[in-house]
Order: structure tokens, then sequence, then C-alpha cells
């Protein structure tokens, strides 16, 4: 063995398998912390440490590939072999994305429905400055609890943080209506308030499948939901914009009614976090990936397996 490939391994030594820090090695060689940290580095160029990642467990490759192919910030997949509630995993894993990535005096822009509902239930206080902002007014005469104002005011009463209300319903009945709801002082400062997030909170809808929210809500009209099906509407982004087949703007009709943001105000949000689950959105997923809507997403691992092969 030659004296520097020996010098290496010793060092080598002391760092990985010892625990010793650089500084500790540095006194006991009499090398600079500097030369210690070089000769750590070069000991890995020739070979000499070998890291091998333990992926058992985790998703991080995938989750990775899925960052790089759609360009994201941020990706966390769940393993729903785990828990046959993947909703519920989801919501958890959003739950810590916010306590661990919120940043002080931001506001959160909040979707609505029922897999946002979940994240309350796991989420705890955070002790920063954090206003929780709706992004569209109430669906329906019922399920208040799947209503972005009640979403909002839930996550900040856990995180013991504050919210705004948007008194209004998610779509008014014609469009003058809608601008006289505009027209009202509160409801344009709660607007306001989203549209100039820091960060946005939702999911995904898919209206054509069978159990959908937004059907289930009774806010839209048997027509409205004929012509979402006709228009193949695969995609709701928090209902002020669907999206079809092709990844297309449709159903105009409905979301010129809608009381909330503008998709465009949306799209400008940093930091757009998605969670979403389950096969009946593997397409909705992918449509809106690859529309930008989505910086960092949060799903499970059978979507992910899907997001990578198509």
């Amino acid at each position: 063995m030659d004296l520097q490939r020996r010098q290496l391994t010793q060092i080598s030594f002391l760092y990985y398998e010892k625990n010793m820090t650089q500084q500790e090695i540095s006194k006991i060689t009499g090398l600079s912390r500097i030369k210690v940290s070089r000769l750590l580095q070069k000991a890995k160029d020739m070979g000499i440490v070998k890291i091998t990642v333990d992926y058992s467990g985790s998703f991080l490759e995938m989750e990775n590939k899925i960052a790089e192919k759609y360009k994201l910030k941020d990706v966390i997949i769940v393993d729903d072999s785990i828990d046959t509630n993947s909703k519920n995993m989801v919501a958890s894993a959003a739950a810590y994305y916010l306590e661990n990535n919120l940043t002080d005096e931001c506001t959160v822009a909040v979707g609505w429905g029922t897999t946002l509902r979940l994240v309350q239930n796991h989420i705890n206080p955070i002790n920063k400055k954090i206003l929780f902002s709706p992004i569209i007014g109430g669906h329906g005469k019922s399920q208040f609890d799947i209503h972005a104002s009640t979403i909002a005011s839930s996550l900040a009463k856990e995180t013991g943080c504050s919210s705004l209300s948007l008194l209004a319903p998610a779509f008014a009945q014609t469009s003058i209506d809608k601008e006289i709801l505009l027209n009202d002082n509160i409801i344009q400062e709660v607007l306001t308030a989203s549209a100039k997030a820091d960060f946005a909170l939702f999911s995904l809808g898919n209206p054509l499948i069978s159990d959908n929210s937004i059907e289930k809500s009774g806010y839209l009209s048997e027509n409205d939901m004929k012509l979402l099906h006709k228009e193949n509407a695969l995609c709701d982004v928090v209902s002020i914009l669907f999206l079809n087949d092709k990844g297309k703007t449709c159903c105009e009709s409905i979301t010129n009614r809608s009381i909330g943001i503008k998709p465009e105000e949306l799209k400008k949000i940093p930091v757009k976090i998605c969670v979403i689950e389950g096969a009946s959105k593997y397409i909705t997923a992918k449509i809106a990936l690859e529309a930008d809507f989505i910086d960092v997403l949060i799903l499970d691992n059978k979507m992910a397996e899907y997001l990578l092969q198509n």
C-alpha cells in the first residue's frame, strides 16, 4: 500500500467508522481541517470510500425521477401498501411538508375537497405567523367540512395561526350575480390575499368519475354536469379551471361563474402544493402536471409508477 492511499484509508476509517469529526481528525493527524475535508473527498473519488444508499422503505429514486420529468421543486411519495387509506396517508404527508416548509409571515391559499379536509387531523402547531386564505367560495349547501374556507379555518386552528373566510358560493348563478359578489369589499380582500399567496395547497378532482365531489356538492346544475362530460373535463383544478384530456381549458361557461382567484393567479403562486391519490385520478394528475400547475407533488406510489411510465 502506497503512503498516500494509507493516509486516505486511515482518515476515512476515523471519520466513517469511528464517527470522529473533521476537527478531531485534524488534531490527531496535525493536518488542517480543510486538508482533512479534501482528503475525505479524494478517498471517495478514488473508490476507497464507497457509499451505498438503502432505498428500501422509501421512494427517493422515484421521487427524484418524477421531479426531473415534470420539473418539480419537490415530490413526496407515500406507500399505500402500509395503510389502505391512501387519502389519509397523503394528507399526513402534506401536514408534515407544511410544518417543515412554510415560512414566517407567509400566506397559504387553500383549495377544497375530501383530501384536503384530512390534513388538519395530522398537522401540529407551527410557531410562525401564517395566514390561510381560501382559493374559492363554498361548495353546496352541505358538506361544509370540505369548503375551502372551512379547511383554511381548521388549519389555522390546529397550527395556532390565522385564516380568512370567503363568504360566497363557489359558483354564482349568472355572470351578473358574480359581478355583484365581486364588488363586495370583503370578498375582494380575501381573493386578493389568496392571489398574492406564497404557497397554494390544493387537490385535484375528476368530474367524470361516478363518486366525484363536485357533483355531490349539488352546486352545479344537471346541464353543467352534462357539459363537463361532453367536453371531457378530466381535471378540475380547484374548480377555477377545468382541463380536458388534451390539457386544454374547457367548460368556461362554468368557470366564468366561479367566485375564486383566476387560473393565471394560481399559476403565479411561487409554491403550489398538490395532494392527490387514487387510480381514478392518475390521468388528472398527469394533465395538471403537464399544464404546469404543480410545484410540489404529494401522491401515492401507484400513481407515481403511472406518471413515470406514461
